[in-house]
This record gives C-alpha cells, sequence and structure tokens, in this order.
C-alpha cells in the first residue's frame, strides 16, 4: 500500500512537472522570449520522464499511473524533439546597415511585389517568425 501511495505521488508529481514546464515554455515561446541557454526547461523535462517512471518503478495504480504516463510521455516527447531538432548557428545573411537582399513575393491581391520597386523610397519592412 506505501509503495501505492508513493507511486501515485511520484505519478501526481510527474504530471505537475510537465504542466509547469509547458505554460512556461509555450508562454515565452508566444512572446518570443525563449533563452538561448534552455537547459532549465530540459531538466524540467527530464525530471517529469524520471518522475513518471519512478512512479511506476515503485509501483502505482491507476490514480498515479495515469499522471505517471501522461507526465513521462510530455517529458520524454519533449525531450525527443528538443534534442532531435537543434538549430544551427548560422551567421546572418544580413548585416545592419547593409544592402538589403532583392526578393519577390505576392502582396494582399496575390499580385508579385518586388522590393527593389521600394528603392529610394522610405519603407518598413516587417518579418515574422513561426515557432513550429
Amino acid at each position: 500500500m506505501a509503495g501505492t501511495l508513493n507511486g501515485s505521488v511520484l505519478g501526481v508529481a510527474a504530471l505537475a512537472v510537465a504542466l509547469a514546464n509547458g505554460a512556461w515554455f509555450f508562454s515565452r515561446m508566444q512572446r518570443v522570449a525563449l533563452p538561448q541557454n534552455r537547459i532549465a526547461h530540459e531538466l524540467a523535462w527530464a525530471l517529469a520522464l524520471a518522475l513518471g517512471v519512478a512512479a511506476f518503478v515503485s509501483g502505482t495504480g491507476w490514480l498515479g499511473g495515469v499522471p505517471a504516463a501522461l507526465g513521462a510521455f510530455v517529458g520524454g516527447f519533449m525531450l525527443l524533439m528538443r534534442l532531435g531538432s537543434p538549430q544551427a548557428k548560422q551567421a546572418p545573411a544580413v548585416r545592419l546597415g547593409a544592402p538589403i537582399l532583392d526578393f519577390v513575393a505576392p502582396d494582399e491581391n496575390g499580385a508579385p511585389f518586388r522590393l527593389a520597386s521600394l528603392a529610394g523610397k522610405p519603407f518598413l519592412l516587417k518579418f515574422f517568425r513561426g515557432h513550429w
């Protein structure tokens, strides 16, 4: 009985760590405020995975097994995604103050727009990057 109770506590802790870290990570991602060094997030995902596995090793019933499985799955999945797809650090293609590279893209009506058409005129060019 004591092992089942300890396993249930570990399972709930695994899910709590995974959910808290997920909320922290995704809220920072939406604000484009993720730190360059993400070791704290990675350690939290690893902790959720370890707590979930420890819950099953110590013996847990379904009450602790469900959160343990979810916490371990989320922690393991996020670690695999992070370790499996690191972003390469590259030198920027354009330096501050350097001439911008010309490109053609569809405008709001679907017609081709060439950046060179704005040569000699002041303009603001804004890009949005996705987080997927």
